[in-house]
């Protein structure tokens, strides 16, 4: 196995988690799973939310281990996502995946792609969705006068629902060399995340 390979591999088992994670997520969102409390309900949901933002912030730094390394050392020293983001930035300044959609297949073979220009989390609603989860994370104080109740601004189910289109087809750039990765969250073949280059798909964005 080639170092890239090794790479696309790391990175598809950090898109699997996150995957993986949002299932649950939705299966509570739709009242299939339960703890027997909503309050907890929403406690065990915001947990799995917010480890999936992590992996979505971290995963782009795969590629380079260094900068994986202080990214997440970093991540010690910022308890809001807006400083956690602006500390991603400054070591990848494209480090946030960019959803696209198939547009069509020409008679050639080669697959055009668009941009997705809404409905999904953008880097604002990251710093919201995450604080919001940090929040719900804290133990309550029964000492406060604030009642204790969770305002997620939106419903679970369309958070989740913006996280599913920023990354269901995304590209994903790196610091250190001009390739771009086209990441498919459920590849045709085996429903599984797959990342090719994007010369691999003959895309043309």
């Amino acid at each position: 196995m080639d170092m890239m390979e090794n790479l696309t591999g790391i990175y598809c088992i950090c898109m699997e988690d996150v995957k993986s994670r949002l299932s649950v997520v939705k299966t509570v969102a739709g009242g299939q799973l339960s703890t027997g409390s909503e309050l907890f309900d929403y406690e065990f949901v915001s947990v799995q939310i917010r480890k999936s933002l992590e992996l979505v912030a971290f995963a782009s730094m795969t590629a380079n281990k260094n900068l994986y390394a202080e990214a997440h050392a970093g991540f010690a020293n910022h308890w809001k996502a807006k400083d956690m983001l602006n500390n991603l930035k400054r070591l990848h300044p494209g480090f946030y995946p960019q959803p696209i959609r198939l547009d069509h297949v020409k008679e050639s073979g080669d697959k055009h792609f668009e941009h997705v220009e809404d409905g999904y989390l953008t880097q604002d609603d990251f710093v919201t969705l995450y604080d919001l989860c940090s929040e719900v994370l804290h133990t309550w104080n029964p000492f406060t006068k604030k009642e204790r109740h969770i305002d997620f601004k939106r419903s679970v189910a369309e958070w989740v629902q913006r996280i599913d289109r920023l990354l269901r087809l995304h590209l994903m750039r790196f610091v250190d060399r001009e390739e771009i990765w086209v990441v498919d969250m459920e590849y045709s073949e085996d429903g599984k995340v797959h990342a090719f280059t994007a010369g691999a798909l003959q895309q043309a964005i």
